[in-house]
């Protein structure tokens, strides 16, 4: 479907227009690298136990030169750095970023695939590729609402890909949540 499901001059709408014309875009972004904290940090949070995410002689015997991130690290923590100041974030704790209509909208995941092509260690510097695949207006039970499906692709500064991930969300218009 199209916008013609969208009711005009809403927050959604306006969105979706906008999000249209960077339909295929690549935005590339360096990341920097990951340090052995913080893999080991984040592979204690998930529960990991395989000690090549914590101990650089397992992981050197596995074949490694430092210890290796968990597969879904890099999906799971693509914005890296030191976060987004309290003042800075929507009231429902995300970054405010993006347009003033994206703002306004209520937002859910609706699905992910996540290709591990290679792993990643210590040390590896990380460049990320993002583009929006899709962006589909639906009218849905719940109301109208718009679908936006984005690749995010995980790579060495040479090429090499680490993770290619797409991702989809729903978005909808506030005051349609309460309706």
């Amino acid at each position: 479907m199209d916008s013609d499901v969208l009711p005009q001059n809403t927050p959604l709408a306006t969105y979706f227009r906008e999000l249209q014309t960077q339909v295929g875009q690549v935005k590339t972004r360096p990341l920097g690298s990951l340090d052995r904290v913080a893999i080991q940090r984040y592979a204690l949070t998930i529960g990991a136990t395989d000690p090549v995410h914590f101990d650089l002689d397992a992981a050197k015997a596995a074949g490694y030169r430092d210890v290796v991130a968990p597969p879904n690290m890099l999906a799971g923590t693509f914005e890296w750095g030191l976060g987004t100041p309290e003042s800075e974030l929507n009231r429902d704790g995300t970054p405010d970023r993006g347009s003033p209509a994206s703002r306004e909208l209520r937002g859910m995941g609706a699905g992910e695939e996540m290709t591990i092509a290679s792993p990643v260690v210590a040390g590896d510097e990380i460049v990320l590729d993002e583009i929006v695949d899709s962006v589909v207006a639906k009218q849905t039970r719940g109301g109208p609402c718009v679908f936006v499906t984005t690749a995010h692709i995980f790579k060495a500064p040479s090429g090499e890909i680490y993770n290619h991930n797409r991702r989809t969300i729903v978005l909808r218009n506030p005051h349609e949540e309460s309706e």
